[in-house]
């Protein structure tokens, strides 16, 4: 029995399995292949140019530990320049690799002391590398690696596949908590390797705080001895006292004291505006701008400088280079009411639950059934040239719920209807506003300080400001029933450009046009009709005349005439003529002149109301005669009115006027000249000549109305009394925000600046722009706009704090001011203030020696409280002809950060692996 066991079949273990370790490796070579780390090309990097360029990041993760590591790949997109010449490629050694000339280029040595969210990573902030390779556990904020066992693998790991894929790109593992930003790498070239590694110290050390100490920490930790000096590069930074001034806030029509009003520390400066825009302005009291002076030396020997705790000759009067950067923390009030107005825009309750169901009031007088009332109308023609004085105005804002007092809404109905509040009025519209130069092609806004801009305006403040969402469907609601009050009464609406709507104008705009119109059409028939009434009872009054004086004559004379005849002469009495078609004749009456007809004038039409009957064009078709009817209704009231004209007419006659185009020029056989109608005209079944056959003669004054002013205005009013908040928001943005910038151009137009910020302007003006003729059914979305303006507004404030800290305007002038200003726009917050490289070529930057007058005092009080950090990059790179001898040194980099008593060293040091 025991010998049929065989003991080779218990405990075996199968040696032949692929490892952790073998099978990350194999996963990280597939990754590393695919974005071609073996591939080493590349010219050599601008100053700067890692900290402005954009970057190019993948990230692909891998299944190990609890939750897997991430593998990301980061690559500097340098601009294209052409390659070095052959004499200077000549000098590049085969073993270095573009990191190594990355660690001993001092043009990337250091970069903008203001760190942003969106700032490039720490190692190439550090080691200015163009390309590298992070590893990192993929949820690196709750697993991260903290145990010398897992750096060892990941590190090893790193390496062997370096060497297996020919990488020239350095791999790095990170290591502790992220937020210390602690990493260690390694980069393989063919004879050689470079160990890169980073440390913190919380105290540091008093001979590692100078130069001088960080020198011998230096040369102990290289791997070679080498025959040349060190070079350095130094970076001493300075922070002078922030700079804060109080901009209090503004709200239009809010007359009580706010919490913002409360002293604070700061100077209290307000902004000047020439035109009124109902926008508030102001920054928060947080707003304040810190100023860092930044001083460097890019390149000097070990040993010329001198640096310990007794003596230093990195002191701002001895660099060759200084820079102010500016760092603003600047929150606009005018920007935050527009954010808080895109809330509104999520909001669909309708406008009747917030103001009841009956807000707008007394029923139309439109609507009224009894037709004789119009003979009582005296009394509103009266008020009408009274201009906009009405009988009572009590009802407007009562019984309206909100959080807004009668008073405080009658304030804002005054500041929209001026005419109608003659005793509060303040802001009355300016006719020559309206004849200003406005581009409607290209923004779909409203004429600026038009009814549709306040309206606009107040809604956005309210919402942010007077009450929230309650305070603007309080003021819409009064609004609609003041519009209705116009209309009762045949009053245009204030504030608004004449014409038909405006297709290119926004929604709200074009209905406010279409209301004006029909009360100009209800005005004008009401007119009429008097007119006609009064010759109706003049003739009656002739009539009574004629037979009182026919009693004096004899009645008894036989008329020369029939009775069909007279009638047949009265149905061919010509009615409703114009004026005559030039010298032009009917064609079957030669002796009969042509007469252009009275017509009815065009129908108006909104943007809506085109695109609705655009669809019902689509859905019917064109061989619908519903859709026929819709397309010549205008045509068969022309042609009626014109067969009332010319009743000897016919249809080639009412082509010669109405599409003279059509009226085509023919020879014929004998070179004889005709005339004829268009194949489109002759054409079987032709529309115009249905058309023709069905209009009877009939003037226009006894036509049906193609424009139903009543029932359009109503449409409008409807259309404004049944809005959702959505849609309010929606029909109000875009003059929101056109106003917005106005208020912009106003403030800075006022500040003496506008020179400065226009080509900001410019650029918001065409976002703008773009979102208001944005072709879709949603709403837009303004959130990079209202980026952009934040940020210009924040711009500003940096302005007003500079112009202080330059010593505006006792010891510097607004120009120079506006000149060094111009280059902390184009240089991402920073300004030459020395340099003595240019100065000794008489080019000084920015008047540089006047701004540094002016701050150098500052450091010199207490300089040793004022410094915040010092920077030292240690470079030494060793002699590339020496591979020739065989010797292999390679590039030797240490970064030392000294900020108050902390300490972090990053290393990048290279041996030879020739002999390994």
């Amino acid at each position: 029995m025991a010998e049929e066991i065989d003991d080779n079949d218990f405990y075996r273990e199968n040696f032949s399995a692929d490892t952790d370790w073998e099978v990350f490796n194999a996963q990280l070579g597939d990754i590393l292949r695919k974005w071609e780390v073996d591939v080493d090309i590349g010219v050599p990097l601008q100053p700067e140019e890692l900290f402005h360029c954009k970057w190019h990041v993948e990230t692909k993760t891998l299944d190990m530990l609890r939750n897997g590591i991430a593998v990301d790949y980061y690559e500097a997109l340098v601009k294209e320049r052409e390659p070095p010449a052959e004499g200077q490629s000549s000098v590049r050694c085969l073993q270095r690799t573009n990191c190594h000339h990355d660690l001993m280029c001092n043009w990337n040595s250091f970069g903008p002391p203001i760190r942003k969210s969106s700032e490039l990573h720490t190692l190439a902030r550090i080691y200015g590398l163009r390309r590298f390779v992070v590893l990192h556990p993929a949820n690196g904020a709750n697993n991260y690696m903290k145990s010398t066992s897992e750096f060892n693998f990941f590190l090893s790991a790193a390496a062997v596949v370096a060497g297996e894929v020919s990488s020239v790109v350095p791999i790095f593992v990170q290591i502790y908590d992220p937020k210390w930003n602690f990493y260690t790498g390694v980069s393989l070239a063919p004879a050689l390797r470079t160990n890169f590694r980073l440390i913190g110290l919380e105290q540091t050390p008093a001979e590692c705080r100078y130069l001088t100490g960080l020198l011998s920490l230096f040369h102990d930790k290289l791997p070679a001895s080498y025959p040349q000096s060190a070079m350095i590069s130094v970076r001493t930074t300075y922070s002078l006292d922030a700079v804060r001034i109080r901009i209090p806030l503004y709200v239009p029509f809010d007359h009580g004291i706010g919490s913002e009003d409360i002293a604070i520390d700061g100077d209290v400066e307000r902004l000047d505006v020439q035109h009124f825009y109902a926008l508030p302005h102001g920054y928060a009291p947080e707003s304040s701008t810190e100023s860092y002076l930044v001083y460097t030396w890019p390149e000097l020997s070990e040993n010329v400088a001198f640096d310990s705790e007794m003596r230093t000759d990195f002191v701002p009067s001895k660099a060759p280079l200084g820079k102010i950067y500016l760092s603003v923390e600047a929150f606009s009030y005018l920007t935050l009411c527009l954010r808080d107005y895109q809330a509104a825009g999520n909001v669909k309750r309708s406008l009747e639950s917030y103001v009841g169901r009956n807000f707008s009031g007394t029923s139309s007088g439109a609507e009224q059934t009894n037709p004789l009332d119009k003979l009582t109308e005296h009394q509103l023609t009266v008020r009408r040239e009274r201009n906009y004085e009405m009988l009572s105005q009590a009802g407007l804002t009562k019984r309206l719920p909100g959080p807004m007092t009668e008073s405080e809404l009658t304030e804002l109905l005054a500041y929209l209807f001026p005419d109608m509040h003659p005793e509060m009025a303040l802001f009355p519209y300016s006719k020559q506003s309206f004849k200003d130069k406005f581009d409607p092609m290209r923004i779909k806004s409203a004429v600026a300080d038009s009814l549709v801009c306040r309206l606009s305006c107040l809604l956005a403040t309210c919402h942010a400001h007077l009450g929230g969402v309650e305070g603007m469907a309080q003021l819409w609601a009064a609004f609609t029933r003041q519009l209705r009050l116009l209309w009762d009464n045949s009053l245009t609406v204030p504030g608004i450009a004449p014409g038909f709507p405006d297709t290119r104008t926004c929604l709200l705009h074009q209905k406010l046009q279409m209301l004006n119109l029909c009360v100009e059409r209800r005005v004008q028939r009401e007119a009429l009709g008097k007119r006609k009434q009064q010759q109706q009872l003049q003739q009656l009054s002739d009539e009574d005349d004629a037979d009182d004086d026919g009693e004096f004559y004899d009645c008894d004379e036989p008329t020369s005439s029939g009775g069909s005849p007279s009638r047949a002469v009265l149905s061919l009495k010509p009615e409703g003529r114009l004026k005559l078609l030039g010298q032009q004749h009917l064609l079957d009456e030669p002796e009969e002149f042509l007469y252009i007809p009275e017509t009815q004038e065009p129908v108006p039409k909104t943007e809506d109301q085109l695109h609705d009957d655009a669809e019902v064009m689509l859905q019917l078709g064109p061989g619908s005669g519903l859709s026929t009817q819709m397309m010549c209704t205008s045509l068969l009231s022309d042609m009626e009115a014109f067969k009332a004209a010319n009743p000897r007419g016919k249809m080639e006659d009412f082509i010669r006027w109405y599409s003279p185009k059509d009226w085509e020029e023919v020879q014929d056989a004998t070179g004889q000249v005709t005339h004829q109608l268009s194949v489109r005209m002759t054409t079987e079944g032709n529309t115009w000549q249905k058309v023709w056959q069905q209009a009877q003669a009939v003037p226009v004054a006894r036509q049906r109305r193609l424009f139903d002013d009543t029932n359009e205005a109503l449409k409008v009013l409807h259309f404004l009394e049944t809005r959702t908040m959505s849609e309010i928001y929606a029909l109000t943005l875009m003059p929101t925000l056109h106003t917005a910038i106005l208020k912009l151009i106003d403030i800075y137009s006022n500040a003496h600046v506008e020179d400065i910020f226009s080509a900001h302007i410019e650029e918001l003006l065409n976002d703008l722009c773009r979102l208001s003729r944005a072709q879709s059914n949603e709403l837009p979305n303004v959130d990079a706009f209202l980026s952009n303006l934040g940020e210009l507004e924040r711009r500003f404030y940096q302005f007003k704090c500079f112009e202080r800290l330059a010593g505006y305007p006792k010891r510097s002038n607004q120009s120079q001011v506006k000149r060094q200003f111009e280059e902390i726009l184009k240089n991402e917050n920073c300004c030459t203030i020395v340099n003595k490289k240019q100065a000794a070529t008489s080019d000084i930057v920015s008047g540089g020696g006047t701004l540094y007058d002016i701050l150098s005092p500052k450091l010199q009080q207490d300089i040793s409280n004022r410094l915040i950090s010092k920077d030292y990059v240690i470079r030494l790179d060793g002699d590339t002809k020496a591979t020739e001898k065989g010797l292999y040194l390679g590039p030797q980099f240490m970064r030392a950060i000294v900020t108050g008593d902390k300490l972090r060293l990053c290393g990048a040091f290279t041996e030879s692996t020739t002999f390994v």
